[in-house]
């Protein structure tokens, strides 16, 4: 018997960081050299991922947490700023709250968006791959 199992968005691996790795670097696009740059300014490379991981936990952790927010793509947007300007969000409401006072080119983000994921997928499928970990639970209940 053969199985094919496909993750929707966080059922299988856990994507979250690997939203915030595209959505990071697509964030720094969209703004050039007046953006204020979260993670001391540097963006997400296979290479500093561990070390970004280790050295950025409480950011890349609250990223985590607001990712449950998200109802369409643009909302990748807001998270991270959000998170570079250290805003506290605390439910729903108060989330879609500060998205909807935000004034940015949301088709032209996610086109940015969408050309990073594609980017890091040509330059290493393996590596991307291993970017979203898959849930244990999960993999003893496919097994």
């Amino acid at each position: 018997m053969k199985i094919l199992a496909v993750d929707f968005d966080g059922v299988i691996s856990d994507s979250a960081l690997k939203s915030l790795f595209v959505s990071h670097n697509a964030y720094c696009q969209y703004f050039g050299s007046k953006v204020k740059k979260n993670f001391g300014g540097e963006l997400f490379t296979f290479d500093n991922w561990e070390e970004m991981q280790k050295q950025y936990k409480k950011e890349m952790d609250y990223y985590h947490r607001l990712r449950s927010y998200i109802e369409i793509s643009g909302d990748f947007f807001a998270i991270i700023k959000i998170v570079e300007e250290q805003v506290w969000i605390k439910n729903q409401q108060e989330f879609i709250a500060y998205r909807n006072q935000l004034q940015f080119d949301y088709h032209f983000f996610r086109e940015l968006f969408f050309k990073e994921k594609e980017k890091w997928q040509k330059k290493n499928f393996k590596k991307w791959f291993f970017l979203s970990p898959v849930f244990k639970e999960v993999v003893k209940g496919i097994q």
